[in-house]
């Protein structure tokens, strides 16, 4: 059972293969590190999905190099922890975004990773109300020290989502800028910026998202062209769409809710995020200065979409036609902007996903209903507590207990046992891991380990069944993320630009490389990470 669990960490490249790569040449540092994050791209989707790449999965592919064996080493893929862990280099363990949400012991609430109540938000449509920042973080980024290490420097980092365009960012930054869901507004935050940023306005207000109500995403190719039907089982669209193309963006004035939920969801989010940070890059002179700077841009859109409609759809097959292209795009500006000569780039993702359950002969589990069985054996055991409740609260697969009772089951085995029946006869459970248990070595146990902190994770760690998920009824997902299987941790890690050789690198790795490679391609201290340089050439010229 366990075989598919198995999994073999290596985090950079091992003793012989660091020394078999060629030493880094003179030449002077890159004049531009960047990061592309594909949200929810699994590794399997590049051969999948092959024949479709024509402009920036292609170049990568074929100029730059590609690390075939590219995986997580940590158990809760989720978005925060992956981003993050990209930019800074560490596991989860150490940079303290363990989780996109988790239960605050001290607040006794749950709360998102980027939330900072001393955080305003700064809007560049209408009024917004998030707090946003990289308080939470423990770690710099690797943006953080370039500003830090490299007077001048600039910082870009923009995605749809404040866990991402922060967690690439880090603790500053000059243009760090996400979508917010409940004002439907790009924003950033007074953590980056005390007023909108002047050419980040310019562009939105010569091309703003909302002026693409009424388009329609239709298809990019043939029907008959594509791997899979129209219709699969256990696709959940939102409302206002069905599964079936083409999809209308919905056209009510001003921009609503349904038209900015479908305008995530479809390739034009992506390449507004492209020809955002193309405009920056010109406004900026970012790549073309007597420094290194850095754009990071984490594009959403498949990940929504995935959630909804799974990898077994149109859906993902043609929003990722459409990122080739947009990739392609930014790519060929580069390239004339920058020069490829002075650029590396890197692409990679921030976990992959589960097969939609139906489509797979397995089932999908709700953390409230976990979290119940977990409370109502206690109840069982001990009685209705005197206040409140045992569990304080279930999600991301793991159980918080209210303060004191984990230490109560720990002195008692029969209380525990009881707690672990209750939650293994539920089908499509098949362990559950105890966070006094993270020491027992085995390749379960190592993974959450390394995405554990005290303060911050849970007190159960809960292992479903193959291709079984396990997500918050109210998401109304088809399907998500968060294990260790290699759905859910491969991922594709690419490189391109200066001094990178074209071909394929079979050696392991991890995104965590990434943020060290970059290092060492801008020529900055980088030191006491987890990740290492994938490549000794990169940063010559």
């Amino acid at each position: 059972m366990w075989r598919a669990l198995a999994v073999v960490v290596c985090i950079g490249l091992t003793a012989a293969a660091r020394a078999a790569a060629p030493a880094a040449q003179t030449g002077g540092p890159a004049s531009l590190v960047v990061i592309l994050v594909v949200d929810q791209m699994r590794a399997d989707y590049l051969t999948t999905f092959a024949s479709r790449w024509q402009r920036g999965f292609r170049t990568l592919l074929e100029r730059g190099t590609q690390f075939t064996h590219a995986e997580y080493p940590y158990w809760s893929t989720i978005t925060c922890a992956g981003h993050t862990s990209i930019a800074t280099g560490t596991l989860p363990r150490t940079h303290g975004m363990v989780l996109n949400r988790w239960w605050d012991r001290a607040a006794h609430r749950v709360v998102a990773c980027n939330d900072d109540p001393g955080a305003a938000a700064v809007s560049y449509q209408r009024p917004a109300a998030a707090n946003a920042s990289a308080a939470r973080m423990l770690v710099t980024t690797l943006a953080d020290e370039l500003r830090s290490q490299k007077p001048g420097a600039r910082v870009v980092s923009l995605s749809l989502k404040p866990r991402s365009a922060i967690g690439l960012a880090g603790h500053g930054g000059d243009a760090v800028v996400w979508f917010d869901d409940p004002s439907r507004s790009f924003v950033t935050s007074t953590a980056f910026a005390r007023t909108p940023v002047p050419e980040v306005a310019r562009f939105m207000a010569e091309q703003p998202f909302e002026s693409q109500q009424n388009r329609v995403w239709a298809l990019a190719a043939p029907a008959a062209s594509y791997h899979y039907g129209d219709v699969q089982p256990g696709e959940q669209p939102n409302a206002g769409w069905t599964a079936v193309f083409p999809h209308v963006l919905a056209d009510r004035a001003p921009a609503d809710a349904a038209f900015a939920d479908h305008w995530q969801k479809s390739p034009y989010s992506d390449a507004y995020l492209g020809r955002l940070g193309s405009w920056l890059v010109d406004q900026w002179q970012l790549g073309q200065r007597e420094t290194t700077d850095f754009l990071g841009i984490s594009f959403s859109a498949l990940d929504m979409v995935g959630h909804d409609f799974g990898p077994r759809s149109r859906e993902v097959e043609d929003m990722l036609i459409g990122l080739d292209a947009t990739i392609g795009t930014l790519v060929d500006h580069l390239d004339r902007a920058v020069g490829r000569h002075r650029y590396v780039l890197a692409l990679t993702s921030d976990h992959g996903v589960a097969d939609i359950p139906e489509q797979a002969a397995a089932g999908r589990l709700a953390n409230e209903d976990l979290g119940a069985v977990a409370e109502q054996a206690l109840v069982d055991h001990w009685g209705a507590p005197v206040t409140g409740r045992y569990v304080a609260a279930s999600l991301a697969e793991q159980i918080y207990f209210a303060d004191g009772v984990f230490d109560r089951l720990a002195a008692s085995s029969a209380a525990m046992e009881a707690v672990e029946r209750a939650l293994l006869d539920v089908p499509g459970l098949v362990r559950v891991v105890r966070r006094d248990q993270l020491d027992r070595g085995d390749e379960v146990t190592q993974a959450i380990a390394r995405g554990y902190r005290a303060d911050r994770s849970g007190d159960l760690f809960l292992i479903p069944r193959r291709d079984w998920i396990i997500a918050e009824r109210a998401d109304g997902d088809a399907t998500t993320h968060g294990t260790m299987y290699e759905y859910d941790r491969r991922v594709p890690l690419m490189l391109l630009g200066m001094g990178v050789p074209s071909g394929r690198n079979t050696t392991p790795a991890t995104p965590l490389d990434v943020a060290a490679t970059l290092a060492r391609a801008a020529g900055i201290q980088w030191s006491n990470r987890d990740g290492r340089s994938l490549l000794g050439n990169v940063g010559t010229r």
